[in-house]
């Protein structure tokens, strides 16, 4: 069962879904597409749910934040490009002409950059794994895509690897770069001279890709 409700946050009206589950917990999620959703046992009433939503509105207002990329008119990063925005009508969400990245809707710009950026990291990271998964013969787990605030990227001993969603906005050599990094340490889980010279026989001078983070990183994460 699932109802959509507007609701006012910090003085911005939001739609926020509340779904009714079969499960004893209450769950809140602000996910990086802008969605606000509300799980809720089955018992718990629909007016309970936008009360604790509105207790939470600090909360939420800050993950939202955190998923907001565009906060001023300097533009927007895509693949270590930076495109100036334009709004306008069109038949398609975003589109990309020369140097200008155009939305069709001034409202939701956000909401459709963020899922924009989904999807194109995704679709490229498959693309790398699919690769270079086959050629080290090391085989995650699971993989996750998620804003990260100090990492590009993390392997878990459980052979779940992260990625961090701000990777669509750094060139594709330094993704490439990443995802091997990141394979590695299924084999090598620290940062050790063997691990090097292991992530060395699958990308050339892998130190380019460092130095090249530690400098230019922050413009991104």
């Amino acid at each position: 069962m699932m109802k959509k409700y507007k609701v006012i946050i910090e003085n911005i009206e939001r739609e926020v879904t509340i779904i009714k589950k079969k499960k004893k917990n209450i769950s809140l999620q602000v996910k990086p597409s802008m969605e606000i959703i509300l799980s809720i046992p089955m018992r718990v009433a629909y007016s309970y749910g936008l009360k604790l939503i509105e207790e939470k509105s600090i909360w939420i207002e800050e993950k939202l934040k955190n998923y907001s990329s565009i906060s001023n008119n300097l533009g927007v990063y895509y693949l270590g490009e930076l495109y100036s925005v334009k709004v306008e009508k069109s038949e398609t969400p975003i589109k990309i002409v020369e140097q200008i990245m155009i939305f069709n809707d001034s409202k939701e710009v956000d909401l459709l950059l963020n899922e924009w950026y989904q999807q194109q990291i995704k679709r490229i990271l498959e693309v790398y794994l699919e690769k270079y998964t086959k050629l080290m013969e090391l085989y995650p787990k699971k993989i996750k895509i998620k804003p990260l605030k100090s990492a590009w990227g993390i392997c878990y001993s459980s052979g779940t690897i992260t990625f961090n969603l701000n990777l669509v906005k750094v060139p594709l050599n330094i993704i490439e770069y990443l995802v091997i990094h990141e394979l590695g340490h299924l084999k090598h889980p620290n940062h050790s001279k063997e691990y090097w010279e292991y992530i060395g026989v699958y990308i050339e001078n892998p130190k380019f890709s460092r130095k090249w983070l530690r400098k230019n990183g922050y413009k991104f994460i």
